[in-house]
């Protein structure tokens, strides 16, 4: 089911599950590096994080209404066609999810695309053909993730760019991004490199109400307790890591709204504590 909506200003931001999938490896390898105690915290704080020793994450999308466009970030992990299915083992439900809160996928006038990670573009086409599942949407990637991805020698990656995003290419909807892109006046697409080297969020400013769509800038609770923590999909972690550093700070100072691409709750707040920071959902 839809995870409800907020209104940021006249904003709205409607947060979609497409799926809620077991992740392959333990939590401990998905987040290598995690101390004894950042785990203990982890596990007593954020239950719904973990399944047994593995992590749990949801694949959240959003729509957001602003100015008359309706913009989707990220298509989640896709039907059983898609690359997540090899390791998720899950179909995605977004189409349901969209169909719940009355939105068509002609409706969608951009697609915004966070990053090229198979659980962030799943559905950017319908299921076993090679058609945009949004037909009226152009498609918004980083020049450096569709670089990437064009140039990638892994099997796997090269399979992400020849079925989710060639093809949106060769009917000539894919558009790049650089740097920050205004989509909307409310709405911004920020470069915020590390996870990926194209790695976006989405800064939402509206009637004095600010917000933020994070993507993976923080994938799990645990990088919270443990400032520095990367995970294993990190591909600059050292990047990924001041990204993340310079986006805690800015996200408190700026008072944002956090929607969160992986944690259970699609909604909250970054809030530091000591020499972390917790997270407070709602």
């Amino acid at each position: 089911m839809p995870h409800g909506a907020r209104w940021v200003g006249e904003v709205e931001v409607i947060a979609l599950c497409d799926a809620v999938v077991r992740a392959s490896a333990p939590a401990t390898d998905s987040f290598p590096g995690g101390s004894a105690s950042t785990w203990t915290t982890a596990r007593e704080r954020y239950p719904e994080a973990f399944d047994g020793d593995r992590w749990r994450l949801h694949a959240h999308c959003f729509v957001l209404r602003s100015r008359g466009l309706t913009v989707l970030v990220d298509t989640g992990v896709g039907p059983a066609t898609a690359p997540a299915f090899s390791w998720s083992g899950v179909r995605g439900m977004l189409p349901q999810e969209l169909t719940a809160v009355g939105v068509d996928p002609s409706d969608v006038d951009q697609v915004l695309i966070t990053h090229v990670h198979d659980d962030h573009l799943g559905w950017n086409v319908a299921e076993g053909t090679s058609d945009p599942f949004f037909p009226n949407a152009s498609y918004v990637v980083h020049r450096a993730d569709l670089e990437l991805m064009r140039n990638a020698s892994d099997d796997l990656d090269r399979r992400i760019f020849e079925t989710a995003l060639a093809p949106i290419e060769a009917v000539g909807r894919l558009r790049v991004s650089e740097g920050s892109v205004a989509v909307t006046d409310e709405l911004t697409l920020l470069h915020a490199p590390g996870h990926t080297p194209g790695h976006q969020v989405v800064l939402i400013d509206s009637d004095g109400e600010r917000a933020i769509v994070s993507a993976d800038t923080v994938n799990h609770p645990a990088q919270l307790l443990q400032p520095g923590l990367n995970g294993s999909s990190d591909l600059w972690p050292e990047r990924a890591a001041a990204t993340r550093s310079e986006l805690l700070e800015r996200i408190e100072r700026e008072g944002r709204l956090v929607s969160t691409s992986h944690f259970e709750a699609p909604f909250g707040r970054f809030v530091r504590e000591g020499a972390g920071w917790a997270w407070a959902s709602g």
